[in-house]
């Protein structure tokens, strides 16, 4: 096993302020070079001065059906543990000087029109479940209207939300206090799903009271949840383009860039730590426009 895991967890989480899910990617990483290394008998002490080995480890990895993206997170959860255990003096020299990873395409991400937006609207306003659909529906407008994470969805509590401020205000990604705007749609929304749904599903077995957004059985939602629901919305408004919740964000920062928002504002509503981040919603704007009237200038040649 892995030595010194728990206190490596910890400098992850407090000092470097690791969101958990990172931190559960990097300990997966981690394990499943362990494995390899037992294979052939050699523990992460030995690594140190095996860099050919970590090299092969590499070549491997990009024989094989991962992704370059993957790798590189890979990558980055093992350079942390070994600078961990330089740090702590555990071995001497980082055994990944010299390796080199795949380089990753710039590529864009989906982004949805307004009129698509729309139609995954009014599916969600128009399906069987009121009562799971009005949660849905207050769900796509706080990812879209909001720009937030689907993991903060998850994560959002009742006293996050500051209706005489009309302000979401909580911790998001590294334990960084993020305010948001309440929008008036969002905020509509929310008091509808509030005092009716919500209201319903609280009052079920195993509530978990504090969360805002509940399963049918009153349990917090979970990620894969909010997944499902969105792609169930996307297929049934006829959308074919690969949707994720990440895409209502991409969207929501796009319009933003086209409606002449200051890129700086649009970095702190995203709670982006770096403006290169925000940078891609200027170049894919650029991109979404010019697909958008090639559609229209198509549509009116027909």
């Amino acid at each position: 096993m892995l030595k010194n895991l728990e206190h490596f967890v910890q400098v992850l989480k407090i000092e470097k302020n690791y969101s958990s899910n990172t931190i559960v990617s990097y300990l997966s990483d981690l394990k499943s070079f362990e494995k390899y290394l037992l294979k052939r008998k050699i523990t992460f002490k030995q690594v140190a001065d095996k860099s050919e080995l970590v090299k092969k480890y590499f070549r491997y990895l990009s024989r094989s059906k991962i992704s370059s993206s993957s790798i590189k997170r890979k990558f980055s959860s093992l350079s942390s543990y070994f600078s961990y255990l330089i740090d702590r003096r555990i071995i001497k020299r980082n055994p990944l000087n010299g390796v080199y990873t795949p380089k990753l395409a710039k590529k864009l991400p989906t982004v949805l029109t307004v009129d698509e937006i729309k139609k995954i609207f009014k599916q969600s306003e128009n399906t069987d479940n009121e009562l799971l659909g009005l949660r849905d529906r207050c769900i796509i407008e706080l990812l879209y209207s909001c720009g937030l994470r689907v993991s903060e969805l998850c994560d959002l509590k009742i006293n996050n939300i500051q209706f005489d401020l009309n302000v979401i205000r909580f911790f998001g990604k590294g334990n960084k206090e993020r305010i948001i705007p309440l929008t008036f749609y969002a905020k509509e929304w929310i008091e509808k799903y509030l005092y009716q749904s919500r209201q319903i599903l609280s009052n079920r077995k195993a509530s978990e009271q504090k969360y805002v957004f509940l399963s049918n059985n009153g349990k917090r939602l979970t990620r894969a949840a909010i997944w499902q629901s969105i792609k169930k919305y996307v297929n049934a408004a006829g959308i074919t383009k690969t949707v994720s919740p990440h895409t209502f964000r991409h969207s929501f920062a796009t319009h933003l860039v086209d409606g002449g928002a200051n890129l700086i504002e649009i970095q702190k509503l995203l709670g982006h730590s770096d403006i290169s981040t925000t940078e891609i919603y200027v170049h894919l704007s650029k991109e979404f426009i010019d697909s958008e009237y090639m559609k229209a200038f198509d549509k009116k040649k027909n």
